[in-house]
């Protein structure tokens, strides 16, 4: 069943209209709306990344709780979607057609055994990724005075920061010996690099400028909190959980790439 699709939390005042947005100046309005549009299928991108996650856990045999979430997760990334297309339709000066859903390629990490590769999916994608995913959020939100745009940002928030417990909480887990943990420990550089690249990759196609006040900051500002992400969340969150962070550090601290 797809997830109900809301646009704002239920019972928030400010779910029906925000008349602020007929005052824009029409440049702004395309420059939301295109932002809004473009989350709306890098989020169902998201969703496709969870089934590959929420089947590693399986695989794995994962807490049944953790695994919970990571199905949520799926339907949670299509809420999503709707949020953001939600956002682009009320901005758009135009039709702004929904995004499709697309496979996606499964990272692979060859040499290392089915067991260790999806450690390493989960690890990627909800410790990292996620995490980075919550702290650009926060940097939405932070700037957004828009009250359509603050009210999905909040909705979106909520559930991401779940979406990258389900990293911590697998890495933490009674599953994850110290074998585990040292599979983690060798692959954290190559897995922190490419999430870092694919995060750069996305930020270098943005458009210029910025539309803070609704939800839009600048590339460079996203590229900053992006950096402090991996710097003072996503790192400590390795070390705290008995994983090598050194050799990842050093490259993360020297590295401009």
């Amino acid at each position: 069943m797809l997830a109900h699709v809301h646009l704002m939390p239920r019972g928030d005042p400010a779910m029906d209209t925000d008349d602020t947005i007929a005052r824009l100046d029409p440049e702004t309005r395309t420059f939301v709306a295109a932002t809004a549009a473009r989350r709306a299928a890098l989020e169902l991108r998201g969703a496709a990344a969870f089934t590959a996650v929420t089947q590693a856990l399986i695989d794995l045999r994962a807490d049944p709780r953790i695994v919970e979430l990571a199905a949520r997760a799926i339907a949670e990334e299509m809420d999503h979607s709707g949020i953001y297309l939600s956002v682009a339709r009320a901005y758009g000066p135009g039709e702004v057609p929904a995004p499709r859903p697309e496979p996606i390629d499964v990272p692979a990490y060859p040499g290392i055994g089915a067991d260790g590769e999806r450690l390493l999916r989960v690890v990627g994608m909800c410790s990292i990724n996620e995490t980075m995913a919550c702290s650009f959020l926060e940097l939405c939100l932070d700037g957004a005075t828009a009250p359509l745009v603050r009210a999905g940002l909040r909705s979106v928030l909520a559930d991401e920061i779940r979406h990258a417990r389900i990293g911590w909480a697998y890495l933490g887990s009674a599953d994850v010996g110290d074998a585990e943990r040292r599979l983690v420990s060798e692959w954290l550089l190559p897995l922190l690099r490419a999430q870092w690249r694919g995060w750069r990759d996305q930020i270098a196609t943005l458009p210029a400028g910025e539309r803070v006040g609704h939800g839009c900051p600048s590339g460079q500002a996203i590229e900053r909190a992006a950096r402090a992400s991996v710097r003072d969340l996503v790192l400590p969150g390795f070390a705290r959980a008995g994983v090598d962070v050194v050799e990842a550090m050093q490259w993360f601290e020297r590295s401009s790439d």
